[in-house]
């Protein structure tokens, strides 16, 4: 149940931002044109924005081994006194 909500409270999160953007665009053409077409413009824009974080992410993101090693290495050692 909880992983409907969360897939649903992410449709209309981005459902959200769509529509702030279709109007947007809208406004930025004189407050003309085709709803349609700024709801596909803007659905595109968070798909391409999408496509970019994750390529940057995968890109960037360091190994696992080295992330576990620099958690252990940080981590406080327990006071056995």
């Amino acid at each position: 149940m909880s992983d409907t909500l969360s897939t649903a409270a992410i449709a209309i999160s981005q459902d959200e931002t769509i529509r702030q953007r279709a109007y947007a665009i809208w406004e930025h053409e004189g407050r003309t044109g085709n709803p349609e077409d700024h709801w596909f413009r803007a659905q595109q824009e968070l798909v391409e924005q999408g496509q970019e974080r994750s390529a940057v992410t995968v890109e960037d993101a360091p190994p696992a081994a080295a992330v576990e090693a620099n958690s252990a290495a940080t981590s406080e050692i327990p006071d056995e006194t």
